[in-house]
């Protein structure tokens, strides 16, 4: 399995396809409780004319929690060499939830090594004052991983895919909780609650962005998108049958829509 080694020796779990070299690149970044398998559907889409590059933040999957605080900075530092050990001088980043922070937060340190961004379901205020967000630091620390998983997972999708697919959110919840550790998840929440708002860092960007968002996201309010759409003078698109886990739920939209942002000329 690929893994990539920081200098603060923290290995990165990582995986990329590239039919050539010299293809344009594009990054999927995970949410909070997400793994590199979350973006399968994509990276099968993007693969034939993309270099696809997946990876497990600190503390998320297969990855090392590392010792270094878990802040927007050292998230953005790990993403940057990176790709600067694989290659990759430019990408378009395409963040859900939590990936879509780190992602907007890239775009304003490394303008010069972004394309195009795409921001999926990002809540545009302090994590600290999110009632979930709190309420799943409860669960995991009172009540484990197992309980944390289930209540991530009803959470997370929406009302049409809850009930066109119920058989499959007891597997869902035990997929994430097999796929992460209880300790990973609670240094990553705890350190999320200092994080600034995201609508004080998305004005600074500067460069090409889609917001995207679901309609049935009970997690992040409806309003969020506007508001970072404002902020980031975005195009804006909405699924309207889909909850917080847009590329899960709605595979074919949200690849079309990606696609057609990254390449106009499609």
């Amino acid at each position: 399995m690929p893994y990539f080694t920081t200098q603060d020796h923290c290995r990165l779990y990582y995986t990329l396809t590239e039919p050539s070299p010299r293809a344009p690149a594009v990054i999927f970044l995970n949410g909070l409780a997400q793994t590199t398998t979350y973006w399968h559907s994509q990276t099968r889409f993007f693969a034939e004319d993309y270099r696809v590059l997946r990876y497990d933040g600190r503390a998320q999957g297969r990855s090392d929690i590392g010792g270094e605080p878990l802040t927007e900075d050292r998230h953005v530092a790990d993403l940057r060499t990176l790709c600067d050990h694989l290659g990759i001088e430019s990408a378009n980043l395409v963040g859900l939830s939590h990936g879509a922070y780190i992602a907007a937060a890239f775009a304003v340190r490394h303008p010069e090594r972004m394309a195009r961004l795409v921001v999926c379901n990002l809540r545009a205020g302090r994590y600290g004052d999110s009632a979930i967000v709190n309420r799943w630091l409860q669960k995991l620390t009172g009540e484990g991983l197992a309980a944390y998983a289930q209540d991530v997972i009803r959470a997370a999708t929406g009302r049409t895919f809850r009930s066109e697919h119920a058989h499959l959110i007891e597997m869902m919840a035990k997929a994430v909780a097999a796929r992460n550790s209880q300790a990973g998840l609670i240094r990553q929440l705890e350190a999320m609650q200092a994080y600034p708002p995201a609508d004080e860092i998305t004005p600074r960007v500067k460069i090409p962005t889609l917001v995207i968002n679901g309609g049935e996201d009970e997690i992040v309010p409806a309003a969020d998108a506007d508001i970072l759409a404002r902020s980031l003078k975005a195009a804006t698109a909405t699924i309207k049958k889909a909850g917080h886990s847009l590329p899960v739920e709605a595979p074919e939209d949200f690849n079309l829509m990606v696609r057609d942002f990254l390449n106009p000329t499609t």
